[in-house]
């Protein structure tokens, strides 16, 4: 396999050379530190070490080692389910198991079937029987496959984060979405419905009270306060999207730690918060809890899947537009505050080095690692 790629990863210790297919999906890799070879599919050791070898420089003495023996991941299919199909295809002979490589989709193993055509004169009909096993044989190959991506039918698996994740893309960057990208989607915030809608907007605007246009200022004001905590070495991201089609309004990461920041635009408003109640002027207390805004613990679990340390992940809830804040209390890792004080996130350290921030951040902004979260 010519076409496999070597990169080199080094980080919190360790220092290994990966074996990618052409998509980006991890075959193997050598750790350079204990001098083992480790291969995620049995069908590809050869390919493994022989990319090694070709193309890093000064490693044939490693891939001499003995790698450890048996798959890694889940995905990998044991042999013994290719064994009943054997029964069908006894005489199909040579042409089928000429194939030596099991491609990733059933295509390839449907070239045999003309030369099935003798059958007939050898066999009766009743022995077309067995045809439906050997439907059944590419199954579990897509799955050992070098593109399993390319395989639609094991749906639930195919949604689920990677076990390694892969490279960055331009569609898979959340490094470029805008503060209330959800929003915008729902409003047409974009292309010429926003020049339509600024050429109209003044004859228009008293008939405008869409209370997603508000939400929408509110996530742009956040998103400008946050922006000026890059300079202390935090990282932000904006409207990051989880599976249920629900968005975490902010994600700020810096050596303070990690906080999911929410938005609650309440324009002209006198806000009190406290055991669970929200209190809006001098109406009565409504229900409010605090620790129902989505994003700290799915944030957590995402992160943590690809991060070699403890990814811990507070709640900041920013009201916008109020014109007081009363914060009776609040629980534990959860801080509620007016735009303007957002800033007081700034000076936090001691949670991260500048190395964790990075690696955090730059898991943070690949959409795969959000796919079940």
């Amino acid at each position: 396999m010519q076409d496999l790629k070597v990169t080199s990863w080094q980080l919190f210790g360790h220092d290994r050379l990966y074996v990618n297919l052409p998509d980006g999906t991890a075959i193997g890799w050598a750790d350079r530190g204990s001098g083992t070879i480790t291969v995620l599919h049995p069908r590809y050791r050869d390919a493994v070490t022989d990319a090694l070898a070709r193309q890093v420089p000064g490693l044939p003495a490693l891939v001499g080692e003995e790698a450890p023996a048996g798959p890694r991941t889940p995905h990998a299919p044991p042999p013994a389910p290719r064994i009943p199909p054997m029964r069908g295809m006894r005489k199909r002979g040579a042409a089928q198991e000429a194939p030596p490589v099991r491609g990733p989709a059933p295509v390839p193993e449907a070239a045999p079937v003309p030369e099935v055509a003798p059958v007939p004169e050898v066999a009766p009909a009743p022995e077309a029987a067995p045809v439906p096993e050997a439907e059944a044989v590419p199954v579990p190959d897509p799955v050992a496959g070098p593109a399993p991506v390319a395989d639609p039918e094991p749906t639930p698996e195919r949604r689920r984060r990677p076990a390694v994740l892969p490279a960055l893309t331009p569609a898979t960057d959340l490094a470029s979405r805008r503060p209330g990208a959800g929003l915008r989607e729902q409003l047409g915030e974009s292309g010429t419905a926003t020049l339509v809608r600024a050429a109209t907007g003044a004859l228009r605007r008293h008939k405008d009270a869409d209370p997603r246009r508000g939400a929408l200022a509110g996530e742009r004001r956040v998103g400008a306060e946050l922006k000026r905590l890059t300079r202390h070495g935090w990282r932000v991201l904006h409207s990051v999207p989880l599976a249920d089609g629900t968005e975490i309004g902010h994600l700020l990461i810096g050596p303070g730690g990690v906080f999911a920041v929410s938005t609650d635009h309440r324009p002209g408003a006198s806000v009190r918060i406290g055991d669970g109640t929200l209190r809006t002027g001098d109406g009565a207390p409504q229900p409010y809890e605090l620790d129902g805004w989505p994003g700290a613990r799915r944030a957590r679990a995402a992160l943590e899947a690809y991060c070699a340390f403890d990814v811990p992940v507070q709640t900041v809830l920013v009201f916008t537009g109020v014109t007081a804040l009363e914060v009776a209390s609040t629980p534990a890792g959860i801080r509620v505050c007016r735009e303007r004080q957002v800033s007081v996130l700034a000076p936090l350290t001691g949670v991260f080095t500048p190395t964790q921030v990075e690696r955090v951040y730059d898991v943070a902004r690949n959409r795969e690692a959000w796919l079940d979260a």
